[in-house]
């Protein structure tokens, strides 16, 4: 199968058109799926990292390579509608840790409206943090803006990240660990008692960054 075979998959399961889906992915031209039809570019990572976060159904080495078998569309839950609105954040009143690591609830899940936030317009999702996890620095209730990135990619010290394992999905301040190769530290909010959490690169699934944190008062 082509890399045009396996995007136009992709495209028809969408219910878009080829430059609908451009737009819906975060593309301003829709020329490089066109160069790929044409088959003079192939799936590039930035082109298959865009699909995965806007559709995370799909498999990124299935994307790239074609290895694996290809994805049962019928059985696929409906794709997201996309938000056409420049600028505007899709709000789910769900919790993030739950969302973030069920990639079928975030393709069913409706959005309860959608959020503009100002400096912020590069995000995928905006959720509840429910629970003291992250208090003071996250309160519970609060509304965080998530943008999922790169696992292997660099990271922002000092910066709050979510991020799911195969076992787990938690919040936290993200740092490398200087000691071992392809690992990270996940330190807890200031004046936690909890300990900092240790792990590698490989065991994380979905990784997304908090962009911005919106905290609703109760009157």
């Amino acid at each position: 199968m082509t890399d045009w075979q396996r995007l136009e998959q992709i495209i028809r399961w969408t219910g878009l058109s080829t430059n609908a889906f451009a737009f819906s992915i975060g593309l301003k031209r829709s020329q490089n799926l066109y160069q790929i039809k044409r088959h003079r570019n192939r799936i590039s990572k930035d082109l298959a990292d865009r699909i995965v976060r806007r559709y995370p159904v799909f498999d990124r080495s299935w994307l790239l390579t074609g290895d694996g078998p290809s994805p049962d569309l019928s059985s696929l839950p409906l794709p997201p509608r996309p938000d056409t609105a420049s600028g505007r954040i899709p709000f789910y009143p769900l919790d993030a840790l739950r969302l973030a690591s069920d990639p079928s609830l975030l393709a069913t899940a409706q959005p309860d409206g959608h959020l503009s936030i100002p400096g912020i317009d590069d995000c995928d999702l905006a959720a509840l943090c429910t629970g003291d996890h992250m208090a003071p620095d996250i309160p519970s209730g609060a509304i965080v803006a998530l943008r999922r990135v790169d696992p292997q990619g660099p990271v922002l010290p000092g910066e709050i990240y979510l991020l799911v394992t195969s076992e787990y999905a938690r919040m936290g301040y993200i740092r490398p660990d200087r000691k071992v190769a392809a690992g990270l530290w996940l330190d807890p909010p200031s004046g936690s008692d909890q300990p900092p959490l240790g792990l590698r690169r490989e065991r994380i699934r979905h990784l997304y960054l908090v962009q911005g944190i919106v905290i609703r008062k109760v009157l």
